[in-house]
């Protein structure tokens, strides 16, 4: 009698979508705002490699991997003004505030996750506006 043993390896790829709401976002000069991000399906992001970048200027705004900020490579401009925000990673949000907004600040941003087995991003615009 002969015994066959048939070994099947299911791997789940859990794949999701980088979400930032349509409206725009308004910074005012000299005060603070958050770039709001988050994954869909909402799922924890904690183990995951969450990176705020201005793509059109090749700059790391913040950086967080390994369950920790990473700003080694972040760009001098916003070295002390990122303040990444923790409260939500465990239901998928990765949001980013920034403060002291400068004019310079206005433009496009890219939040971009990266777990062990997927990726993706989106794009936010934001504009500023002088102080009151």
């Amino acid at each position: 009698m002969r015994l066959y043993f048939l070994c099947v390896l299911i791997h789940f790829t859990a794949q999701f979508a980088v979400v930032v709401p349509d409206h725009s976002v308004t910074a005012i000069v000299g005060e603070e705002f958050v770039l709001p991000c988050h994954l869909s399906p909402r799922m924890n992001a904690q183990n995951m490699e969450v990176k705020w970048l201005r793509p059109h200027l090749s700059s790391v705004v913040h950086l967080y991997r390994d369950g920790k900020d990473r700003n080694e490579s972040q760009t001098l401009e916003y070295q002390g003004r990122t303040e990444f925000l923790k409260d939500g990673l465990s239901t998928g949000s990765v949001d980013l505030k920034i403060h002291n907004i400068r004019p310079s600040d206005e433009g496009l941003y890219r939040c971009f996750i990266r777990s062990s087995t997927f990726y993706g991003g989106a794009l936010k615009r934001v504009t500023t506006m002088g102080s009151a």
